[in-house]
């Protein structure tokens, strides 16, 4: 089981010399940004396969799950077929004029836009239908999940990465205090853990990776 966010940041501060609250909570700042840096370049994720969206007439923006990553498909339950992606842009390029309309979904998109019109609003994933559904639709979206930052002491990763992490965080602290040669060899402990997790992610002896050899035609010059 991989240690909690506590241990991560004493472990971090044990390794630079400093234990004090206050280089905690920066570090806890560099443990999350190295942590959702791994889950990326592992391509490591966790899946919301129950996720429906009630569509209601005369309504086209829903907005999505703050934990909401990426979308696998969205699909039409109620008139049982899958809903194409579109970009907002090819939207309003193709449809300018008709983009309120009324009528059957034809496709759908997701854009960021603030909550509110508040100069602080904080920003939110929306699903947009086009076109604006006539009458109630039910879709399912399961989607990929975006992991939350680390806040309690308690939490723990969803991957067992700490020792990349902690590879991360420290060499972000050594910068921190301008120890840039001691930031620079921690950095180099990084990418190597990264490489193994990657590897030991995707190595299986119950699946090789193999490449199909197609050969060329030479009298077609290729």
């Amino acid at each position: 089981m991989s240690i909690n966010f506590g241990q991560l940041k004493t472990n971090v501060g044990n390794r630079v010399g400093d234990t004090s609250s206050a280089l905690a909570t920066i570090i806890g700042s560099f443990i999350n940004h190295r942590y959702k840096d791994i889950l990326r370049r592992t391509n490591f994720y966790t899946i919301d396969e129950d996720y429906t969206i009630t569509a209601t007439a005369g309504t086209r923006d829903y907005e999505l799950p703050s934990n909401f990553g990426k979308e696998l498909y969205v699909y039409n339950n109620s008139a049982s077929e899958d809903v194409p992606y579109k970009s907002l842009e090819y939207l309003e390029e193709l449809y300018p004029d008709d983009l309120d309309d009324t009528g059957i979904i034809e496709a759908y998109t997701i854009f960021m836009t603030p909550s509110s019109t508040a100069a602080s609003a904080p920003r939110v994933k929306k699903l947009r239908f086009y076109h604006n559904p006539s009458t109630a639709y039910v879709f399912t979206i399961p989607y990929i999940l975006s992991p939350a930052d680390l806040s309690g002491a308690a939490d723990e990763l969803v991957l067992d990465c700490e020792t990349a992490v902690e590879y991360g965080a420290t060499a972000d602290a050594w910068a921190y205090k301008r120890q840039f040669g001691k930031a620079q060899y921690y950095e180099a402990l990084y990418e190597k853990a990264i490489q193994i997790l990657i590897w030991d992610k995707e190595f299986s002896p119950n699946q090789p990776t193999q490449f199909a050899v197609e050969p060329l035609d030479r009298d077609l010059g290729i």
